[in-house]
């Protein structure tokens, strides 16, 4: 089992193949939960994402099956994201108060993660109530499944090099576009599309693996620490917004000094997600659709 497209191989079948050993994943870890339910439902998540990106990589040879499927996938990872976000707002406060060193500040971000830990454990009770969850998730992978088996791609080898390197570039573009806009405008959506592209860029690295052009390691690397950085900076963001909505009543002084926290921590991290943004898209020109579908076509030869 490989997240990876063996370019000796045709290229339709390799992605039935990795879609269906990802839809195995999400059916055996929603059925069995060998490892709890709160890890079947994160096995699940990460699954989701990587499908997504393989969508992303395909896109252009079928428009709408992809429309219908990220749509599909994107909801499903929604109804069973709720946990998750719960978990990763306390894990934003716990990242503040490691960085705060004043006793009384201390205490006053203690008081705040209290609140939310609170917060956590009812949406976790809440979830774990749902008896509808877990058999809506198995019928949507079943209708995902049965999509894949009757999506048509291109089975010549040097259209399925083309439709590749196309998604693989489309995703880059997208990225820069959005790199550009953050350093311009500096709106949080900028951010958060940049951070979309550049996690689906960093998966389309591993799908394309020796056929990408260049130091592919070191480009997926980069990748990752963006995405780190972009990563933080979305839990931030979903964080502030959180408390904006009032659905937490926070003590007014630790409200104050966390949103002040937030703030702070916010400016470190667009400056850090630039710097490393304007590193990773800074070569990429025009021809490097082209560049991918040589590698490809070379890589296949030598196979």
């Amino acid at each position: 089992m490989s997240y990876r497209i063996d370019p000796a191989l045709p290229v339709d079948a390799e992605l039935r193949r990795i879609a269906g050993e990802e839809l195995a994943i999400m059916r055996g870890q929603l059925k069995e939960m060998p490892e709890g339910r709160q890890r079947a439902l994160h096995m699940t998540r990460k699954s989701i994402k990587r499908l997504r990106g393989l969508l992303r990589l395909i896109r252009k040879g079928d428009e709408e099956f992809y429309h219908e499927q990220n749509a599909r996938l994107r909801d499903l990872a929604r109804e069973l994201s709720r946990q998750r976000d719960a978990d990763a707002a306390v894990e934003t406060l716990d990242r503040l108060r490691d960085r705060e060193k004043d006793a009384e500040k201390l205490e006053l971000l203690g008081l705040a993660h209290d609140r939310l830990d609170q917060r956590r454990i009812r949406i976790i009770e809440e979830e774990r109530a749902r008896r509808d969850l877990i058999p809506f998730a198995l019928e949507e992978i079943d209708e995902t499944e049965h999509a894949f088996a009757a999506l048509a791609l291109p089975t010549d080898p040097d259209e399925g090099a083309k439709l590749l390197s196309g998604g693989a570039r489309a995703m880059i573009t997208k990225a820069r576009k959005a790199f550009k806009h953050a350093r311009k405008r500096g709106d949080d959506e900028d951010f958060h599309e940049m951070r979309k592209s550049v996690k689906y860029h960093w998966m389309h690295l591993g799908l394309l693996g020796s056929m990408w052009p260049g130091s592919r390691l070191s480009r997926r690397k980069r990748a990752e620490k963006l995405g780190d950085v972009l990563g933080e900076l979305n839990d931030i963001s979903n964080l502030t917004e959180l408390l904006g909505n009032g659905e937490v009543a926070l003590d007014a002084k630790a409200e104050k000094l966390l949103q002040k926290r937030l703030a702070q921590r916010e400016k470190q991290l667009r400056k850090q997600a630039l710097a490393h943004a304007e590193e990773l898209f800074d070569k990429e020109g025009k021809k490097l659709r082209r560049k991918i579908e040589r590698a490809m076509q070379r890589e296949k030869r030598d196979h």
